[in-house]
């Protein structure tokens, strides 16, 4: 590795022996000495000093940090584990509401005959629903209700199609289902 040095020269052409006497030379000549160069060897190692200097601040701040909680009262640590905790229970509270809600969304849409019960979870507007001591949603139904006035959309129509018309129980006394019967000897009952 070349070690590379600034060399200055004075107005005689003479060249300083060193650093004392290049700033004399420029406080002689009026100027401010020049700016210092240092060799990379050097370099690196004044760099790889600071980075021990920040990781052992580091290790030093984490230190104070946990002598700090050492000296908090049993107290104020119990304090701020109950606090940790409501939040975690809020957070499951929250979460359990949102899964009973999307659970009892999509049963009652399939007893309104809601086609699509996932769109109208994501229609419903969560913010209007009350829910119970115990989490379950209190005005669902009406919310719901609600929904489908806006959106009919959702609901399924029940006309058949003409070629495929909808049979219902009331159907079975129709002339064809009576020559069905007799056509096979049954007996209708």
């Amino acid at each position: 590795m070349e070690e590379t040095k600034v060399q200055e020269t004075t107005e005689g052409g003479q060249e300083p022996q060193n650093q004392q006497q290049t700033a004399a030379a420029g406080a002689q000549l009026g100027q401010e000495p020049a700016a210092e160069q240092f060799d990379a060897e050097y370099v690196r190692k004044l760099r790889a000093e600071a980075a021990d200097y920040r990781k052992r601040l580091r290790e030093l701040e984490q230190t104070v940090k946990q002598h700090e909680e050492a000296k908090l009262s049993e107290t104020e640590r119990l304090q701020k584990r109950l606090a940790e905790l409501e939040r975690e229970q809020a957070a499951y509270q929250r979460e359990r509401q949102e899964r009973t809600l999307k659970y009892e969304t999509m049963l009652a849409a399939s007893r309104l005959g809601i086609v699509d019960p996932d769109a109208a979870y994501r229609l419903l507007d969560v913010a209007s629903i009350e829910f119970a001591e115990d989490g379950t949603p209190k005005n669902l139904e009406a919310a719901l209700f609600e929904l489908v006035k806006a959106k009919p959309y959702l609901v399924a129509q029940s006309s058949g199609s003409p070629t495929n018309p909808a049979r219902t129980w009331a159907g079975a006394n129709d002339a064809f289902t009576a020559a069905l019967y007799r056509g096979a000897g049954l007996k209708k009952e």
